[in-house]
């Protein structure tokens, strides 16, 4: 088997500590000024190491840090919502949730399934025919895109709006709402945002307007 002095040299070059280990075995004496280099390397090698696994531990404990962050603001919201015991308490507790724990006041919340009779419903959580049609055609969250102009026209002129969350509240493959978040940084909601919590959100929200709605038995 033929070994080629480039493939010796590479060898050398990535391990220079091997030649000084085995150095006994070829009756070579190493050169003090070269064995020094060969521990400098090494303790440069083992240095840089060091700071990258240092970085790394760094990165681990911010997003950590933003995970728990994350997770005292979800909870924050759900405790609003098991307080509720009507449909405008349900409101009011998306409405301060939005805008206390996440900063996003500029949304629309809109009720698209029936309600009983004996159940109050806010004037203006009832959706008209347009906002009905289009919500029955969404069944998981869309973040990004521009709403369709019906839903567009749902959200406040002022401030611009340039990046937008359609989240249908969902409860047992029926859309019951709809709601409608816009932000003003174009960057905030994009498509390939990961949608595992405000799924999360939306099953919570969808769960306890069924109970208001009378939809649990």
């Amino acid at each position: 088997m033929s070994i080629k002095e480039a493939d010796v040299r590479a060898f050398l070059h990535a391990q220079p500590e091997w030649l000084y280990e085995h150095a006994a075995e070829f009756n070579l004496r190493p050169i003090e000024s070269k064995i020094m280099s060969f521990q400098q390397g090494r303790m440069q090698f083992m240095q840089r190491k060091t700071e990258k696994m240092a970085s790394q531990l760094v990165q681990m404990l911010g997003e950590a840090d933003a995970n728990h962050t994350l997770m005292a603001k979800f909870m924050a919201f759900d405790r609003r919502l098991l307080l509720v015991n009507t449909v405008a308490q349900w409101q009011r507790a998306i409405h301060d949730g939005l805008k206390n724990e996440f900063v996003l006041p500029d949304f629309a919340l809109k009720i698209v399934t029936e309600a009983p009779k004996s159940v109050r419903i806010p004037a203006s959580l009832m959706a008209d025919d347009k906002v009905k049609a289009v919500a029955k055609k969404l069944n998981k969250p869309i973040c990004g895109n521009l709403p369709v102009v019906v839903l567009r026209e749902l959200l406040p002129v002022q401030p611009r709006l340039e990046s937008f969350l359609q989240l249908p509240l969902r409860w047992q493959e029926q859309t019951l709402a709809i709601l409608i978040v816009g932000h003003e940084d174009e960057a905030h909601f994009t498509s390939d945002m990961a949608t595992e919590w405000v799924n999360y959100m939306a099953e919570n929200m969808a769960a306890v307007l069924a109970r208001l709605l009378k939809l649990v038995r």
